[in-house]
């Protein structure tokens, strides 16, 4: 009798599993759930190790500065831009193993540099069986080393391309892709769109947040602001130790 309950419970398990489909959020990461971007603390770590030139230090603190005394609407870009040209116009002389090594030093005193609110949140969903995903535009070594603490089902980054120790220079983007992720991520989980979530705060995530039933734009960036706007999405803004909720409502926003 008891084995018989046992196999009938197991059985209508495979079912379920089989059959139904389970909801799924995507998380961006630099700047949604890490509070400061992986990508721009290695670049400034490999800086520190001398592995990239020195002179980059002070031609990104300068774009950093313009930025931070917001003296116009491209400062973030331009800081973002130069980063990126100042990891890939070097890449080719540095070895995959001092990279990861700075990353290493990164991780470990920044992981738990995190927003309350994507925390908590990661927290609940999984309580509520939702399937984790991790979309991000930092690369697929360091997102995996920040992403340990969350325990999530998959973590997608960047991919650098690496040849007898040393990156070649290529890359496969995420940043730009991350719908495309999802699209080929849904099918093969067994996954569904009905209830499913996303959180992201900069251009790079709408394509994510667009493919989703709760987009929530999380600090966002001027672009994906107007987006968030355009599309009556729910904008969160977490500002010291308050979290400010807003949802939309007649073609304006209303503090949840």
């Amino acid at each position: 009798m008891f084995i018989g309950k046992c196999v009938n419970e197991l059985i209508i398990q495979i079912v379920y599993t089989i059959f139904m489909k389970r909801k799924f959020a995507a998380f961006d990461i630099d700047g949604t759930i890490a509070r400061n971007a992986l990508f721009f603390q290695i670049v400034d770590q490999l800086i520190t190790d001398g592995k990239l030139p020195i002179e980059a230090r002070a031609k990104l603190d300068e774009k950093y500065t313009t930025y931070r005394n917001r003296e116009h609407d491209q400062a973030y870009k331009d800081y973002s831009n130069l980063a990126v040209d100042t990891l890939f116009k070097n890449m080719t002389n540095l070895k995959v193993k001092d990279y990861q090594k700075a990353v290493d030093k990164v991780i470990a005193r920044s992981h738990k540099h995190v927003y309350v609110y994507t925390r908590d949140l990661i927290s609940r969903l999984k309580t509520e069986g939702y399937f984790l995903i991790a979309l991000s535009g930092s690369e697929m070594y360091a997102v995996n080393q920040f992403m340990k603490q969350f325990d999530f089902d998959i973590v997608i980054g960047e991919t650098y391309f690496e040849k007898d120790g040393y990156f070649t220079g290529e890359a496969e983007e995420v940043y730009r892709n991350k719908d495309r992720f999802l699209k080929k991520l849904i099918p093969e989980n067994n996954l569904t769109i009905e209830g499913s979530l996303a959180v992201g705060d900069s251009a790079g995530d709408i394509s994510m947040l667009a493919h989703v039933q709760n987009p929530i734009a999380f600090n966002p960036e001027d672009s994906l602001y107007e987006e968030a706007k355009k599309n009556g999405w729910k904008i969160v803004i977490e500002r010291k130790n308050v979290i400010y909720e807003l949802e939309p409502k007649n073609g304006s926003y209303l503090l949840a």
